[in-house]
């Protein structure tokens, strides 16, 4: 087992703008390497809920969290990720302060229901059947997270260290923010 600082990147509700900022490090990410182990992004790696749940409390150094929180799941994530992260930072626009999944905000969540699954007649819905919490199929039970009535930021559900803005946050933004990490130096304080 690695003696470097776990690293995990999530993404809630967002577009994976974030995503390709940190891609979009280039080199710098062989850099990021060799400092850190990433243990959990669902975008790159199969690591599990689980998995996660396993580790200790405080065993992730840092996690970059982006998308605002839109369903029950994406809650349950910023409060494991809080519990096992040593740092938590509300990472681009969406986490922040709502972004673009936050103006879904001026409409309920039966408006939205409606639009899309029962004003869109189309060939993959013709029956107009919305998604439910709980469905019975011949192949067993679906259950699916709550679709919360609003869009909520990341610090209206758990803790945040530190706040990285930005529609996506620009790689040397990202790559600022690991630098200073990987450095030694003191941190600025955290958020209050």
């Amino acid at each position: 087992m690695s003696s470097r600082p776990k690293l995990s990147v999530y993404w809630a509700s967002s577009c994976s703008g974030c995503e390709i900022a940190v891609v979009n490090l280039h080199e710098k990410l062989l850099e990021l390497d060799e400092h850190f182990d990433l243990v959990f992004c669902p975008c790159l790696m199969d690591t599990k809920k689980a998995d996660v749940e396993a580790m200790p409390d405080g065993d992730i150094a840092i996690t970059l969290f982006n998308g605002a929180i839109r369903t029950e799941e994406n809650e349950e994530m910023a409060e494991l990720l809080r519990r096992k992260s040593k740092l938590l930072v509300a990472y681009g626009a969406c986490s922040f302060q709502g972004g673009i999944p936050a103006l879904s905000n001026f409409h309920s969540r039966d408006d939205h229901f409606r639009t899309i699954y029962g004003d869109n007649l189309s060939l993959e819905n013709p029956a107009r059947v919305a998604p439910r919490r709980r469905t019975e199929v011949p192949e067993g039970t679906l259950d699916l997270p709550a679709f919360y009535e609003t869009v909520k930021t990341l610090a209206q559900c758990v803790k945040v260290d530190y706040f990285l803005p930005g529609c996506p946050p620009a790689p040397h933004q990202v790559w600022n923010v690991m630098e200073g990490i990987i450095s030694g130096r003191p941190l600025p304080p955290r958020e209050a």
